[in-house]
């Protein structure tokens, strides 16, 4: 886990570990700080909007031995760092911070209507783009293609996240202009597809036209072109 926040169970968070890492102290300071926090903490009545949390865990270090450390969020974190100072110091903070505002921005995104109906619509492409690969298929088949059905599949999808850099399990972590993008995708290949079908063309020329169309689109909504070449 190398990124300073991470999301989980719909929360930003960080660890112990991380944070006595990046600032340079011993884990066994920090948790010792953090239970010491979270006991004065249970017994003060807080400011409202205002929510230290620490939630115990372990780890696995690389000899296989197991060890304490805690998660926390975002006000836990500034609990533990507050009284840290030094110009190392206040860049991790302000680098903490800026990720704790990155992922709780995208959280919020995600929770909008907006962004709602914009994941609706690329299960919907998604679902018409399936239909015309099978029928792709099925063509191909029928032309002495002896590749499987899942591979037809397999060759688009990986030409799609290949072209917008993403990886094909995180569709309901992006942003909504990149779900934008991929339902843009979706159609262009559907559309591909279904006119070369119904030309009767080679079976092979789909893969390529949508290829040629992808990085077209890259180009045009300034997709870097180490994602087209990597």
């Amino acid at each position: 886990m190398n990124e300073l926040v991470f999301l989980k169970n719909e929360q930003a968070l960080t660890t112990s570990l991380k944070v006595a890492e990046k600032f340079e102290k011993p884990h066994k300071d920090i948790l010792e700080k953090i239970r010491f926090l979270a006991a004065e903490i249970s017994a003060t009545k807080l400011e409202d909007n205002y929510s230290p949390q620490f939630w115990e865990q372990t780890y696995t270090d690389t000899r296989g031995k197991t060890y304490p450390m805690f998660l926390m969020n975002r006000d836990g974190f500034t609990e533990i760092v507050g009284n840290l100072n030094g110009k190392k110091a206040r860049e991790w903070k302000r680098k903490y911070f800026a990720a704790f505002n990155a992922m709780e921005a995208a959280l919020a995104e995600r929770q909008s209507e907006q962004w709602q109906l914009m994941r609706g619509a690329t299960k919907d492409s998604c679902k018409e783009l399936n239909a015309v690969i099978h029928e792709l298929y099925l063509f191909a088949k029928a032309n002495g293609c002896t590749a499987t059905e899942d591979k037809f599949f397999m060759n688009f999808y990986k030409l799609m996240n290949k072209t917008l850099g993403i990886n094909p399990k995180s569709r309901d972590k992006l942003p909504i202009w990149k779900l934008f993008d991929i339902d843009r995708l979706q159609f262009m290949a559907k559309t591909v597809i279904k006119g070369l079908l119904a030309k009767g063309e080679d079976y092979h020329t789909p893969y390529k036209k949508c290829k040629d169309a992808f990085e077209s689109y890259a180009r045009i909504a300034f997709i870097p072109q180490r994602l087209l070449e990597g």
